[in-house]
C-alpha cells in the first residue's frame, strides 16, 4: 500500500524517550475470561503483513500534548478516519528506546520515523523491521510494547468514529 506523506510536515526520527502506539485488534489481545481485563498482547500483533511493505505502522504519542489516555484517544480519532476503531480493541504503547533495544537483540537496527499523513498527522513507521523471529515478537509484546490501553477507555472520549467513505 502506498502512503502519501503529508507535505506540510517533515519526517523525523523519534527520540528514544518518546513512545510509539500500535492499534491492536481484538483477536490479538489476551483478556481474562472472567473479568475481560487485558492481560497482555499476543506476539502476532507485531507481525508484518504483505500490505505493510516492510515496515510496522504505529503513531507517535508525543505528537499530542496532555495525559497519555487523552493522547491515545487523539490517535484513535485519527485512525478512525480510515479504519474501524472499536471498544473491543486496544492500543499498545512502547518507548522507542525499548523497541530499538529489543530489535537490536535480534540483529535489527530499526528506525522509528514520524511520517505524517493527511489522515494521520501522528503516523509513525518502524523501518528496517523484520517480524520473522517469534522470540523477538514475544519480547516486543511482553516488554517493549507492554503498556496497553483498552480501547473502551478512549472510544468513550471521542468515538465511535465512522469510516470515511470515498
Amino acid at each position: 500500500m502506498n502512503r502519501i506523506i503529508f507535505s506540510a510536515m517533515a519526517t523525523k526520527s523519534l527520540s528514544d524517550d518518546h513512545h510509539a502506539v500500535r492499534h491492536v485488534n481484538y483477536q490479538q489481545i489476551d483478556r481474562d475470561d472472567a473479568t475481560g481485563a487485558i492481560r497482555g498482547i499476543f506476539p502476532q500483533a507485531f507481525e508484518l503483513h504483505p500490505k505493510d511493505d516492510g515496515y510496522l505502522s504505529a503513531s507517535w504519542l508525543e505528537f499530542f500534548a496532555g495525559a497519555e489516555t487523552c493522547c491515545i484517544a487523539a490517535i484513535a480519532a485519527f485512525l478512525g478516519r480510515t479504519r474501524k476503531v472499536t471498544a473491543k480493541q486496544a492500543f499498545a504503547c512502547g518507548r522507542v528506546g525499548d523497541i530499538k533495544a529489543a530489535c537490536s537483540e535480534y540483529g535489527q537496527k530499526i528506525r522509528v520515523i514520524h511520517e505524517p499523513e493527511e489522515d494521520n498527522l501522528a503516523y509513525t513507521a518502524i523501518r528496517r523491521y523484520q517480524s520473522d523471529n517469534h522470540e523477538l515478537l514475544d519480547l516486543l509484546a511482553t516488554d517493549a510494547w507492554s503498556r496497553v490501553t483498552d480501547a473502551k477507555d478512549v472510544v468513550a472520549m471521542f468515538g465511535p468514529w465512522p469510516r470515511r467513505m470515498e
